[in-house]
Order: structure tokens, then C-alpha cells, then sequence
């Protein structure tokens, strides 16, 4: 990798780590656009883009990059997740057959493993797997993301809300994660928290129906705080 390329993506994932979307994303297209047949630079973007909710994009770059290094395992991976988000299942299958074929001790590999025991309702299983992947690869914040969620709905919320804290923090960028917070400090009776958190989703994802919901139910739950307040 030339010092050019190196020095576009190290820029980029610093933007990345501060939430600055727009400088992650064009510091990502720049290194794209010098890297040749690298695929480091069209991971790093089709990543983001993803990220962000612009599936199509994201597939476009992903599949590129995975046709100049088809043995990368997270190439493969984010490859996937993007085909099932676009509703590609066949897709979606393959890539991550071909993930756990490359690296089957990786994160990505009990990722998927959790994920799909958590869908037929074996939580426990699914719980241990997600936590493989956490020992595997400590800062993932999917990983972090979906242990957190999974023991929400667990009832573990003392344990869970350390690892949906971390996602959000670990991924600025990612507006799910930022939601996933703040519907948690909602339901921890940290309003002002939840405000903050709910409101950067919103930045990131103006169009998600999901946030505005979440945003309704807040300013209802601090009306009755406020009222409250006044009645004591």
C-alpha cells in the first residue's frame, strides 16, 4: 500500500472514531480512487456506507472488493450482512458460508453462529457464542450491539447496558447503535442521556421511522416527569 493510500485511510478511520461522517467518507472515496486493485480501501468504504444505511452503494463496493481479494473473511462477511439488509438472502447465504469457511474461529464466525441461534430462540447458546466473538475481537461493535440487545431482552440489564454503552461509543457513525442506546437510557429513567443519543441517530439517519418513534416517546416520558416535578 502506497503512503498516500495508508495515509488517506489512517485519516479516514480517525474521522470515522470521531463521528465526522463526511470527512470518514470522503477520505475513504479519495483512497478508493488511488488504490488500484487494493481492497483494503473498498472494505473500509463499503463498510461505512452500510453503516449509514446506503445499502445499494455498500453492495456496490463490497462485491469489488471482494472480487480483487476473495479470501478475506471480513470482506465476505460485510458483504453478507449487506445482502440481507438489501433482502438478498441466497446472497446473504453465500457470503456467509464463504466467511466461515475462510476464518471459522473468528468473531464473524460466532457472530453468525449467535445470531442464528438467537433467531430460533436458543439464547443461551446464541449469549455464549456472541460472547466467543467479544473474546475474539473485544472492540466489534455488532458484536457488542447484539450481546447488549440479546441480554435486554434477556433481562441481564445491568450486564447488557455496559456493551450497547460500548458499540455506540466504539461506532459514532452507526445510527442503530446510537438508538439502541438511547431506547436503553429511556428505560433507565436517564432522559437528558437518551435525548442525546436518540438526537445524533437522528442526525445520522434523518428518514428512519424508528427514531421519530423513539423521539415521541421521549418527549412524552419528559412531559410526565416535568408534571411530576410539579405536582410534588
Amino acid at each position: 500500500m502506497t503512503p498516500e493510500r495508508e495515509r488517506l485511510l489512517e485519516v479516514g478511520q480517525e474521522a470515522e472514531a470521531e463521528g465526522n461522517v463526511r470527512e470518514a467518507l470522503v477520505r475513504y472515496e479519495a483512497a478508493v480512487e488511488v488504490a488500484g486493485t487494493e481492497a483494503l480501501p473498498r472494505l473500509r468504504l463499503g463498510t461505512i456506507c452500510h453503516r449509514l444505511r446506503d445499502y445499494a452503494r455498500a453492495r456496490e463496493v463490497l462485491e469489488e472488493a471482494s472480487r480483487l481479494d476473495p479470501d478475506d473473511a471480513d470482506i465476505a462477511f460485510r458483504l453478507g450482512v449487506t445482502c440481507d439488509a438489501l433482502g438478498d438472502r441466497e446472497q446473504a447465504r453465500i457470503a456467509y458460508s464463504r466467511t466461515m469457511m475462510l476464518a471459522p474461529s473468528s468473531w464473524q464466525t460466532w457472530f453468525l453462529i449467535g445470531r442464528d441461534h438467537r433467531q430460533l430462540g436458543h439464547t443461551g447458546v446464541a449469549r455464549l457464542a456472541y460472547l466467543r466473538a467479544v473474546e475474539a475481537s473485544p472492540d466489534e461493535p455488532e458484536v457488542l450491539a447484539e450481546l447488549g440487545s440479546l441480554l435486554w431482552e434477556m433481562g441481564m440489564r445491568d450486564d447488557a447496558f455496559p456493551f450497547l454503552e460500548r458499540a455506540a461509543l466504539t461506532c459514532p457513525v452507526d445510527p442503530g447503535f446510537s438508538l439502541q442506546l438511547g431506547l436503553a437510557e429511556m428505560e433507565r429513567g436517564q432522559l437528558a442521556a437518551a435525548q442525546r443519543h436518540v438526537m445524533r441517530s437522528k442526525h445520522l439517519d434523518p428518514s428512519d421511522r424508528r427514531i421519530d418513534v423513539a423521539l415521541q416517546d421521549l418527549a412524552v416520558r419528559r412531559n410526565v416527569a416535568r408534571k411530576g416535578k410539579r405536582a410534588a
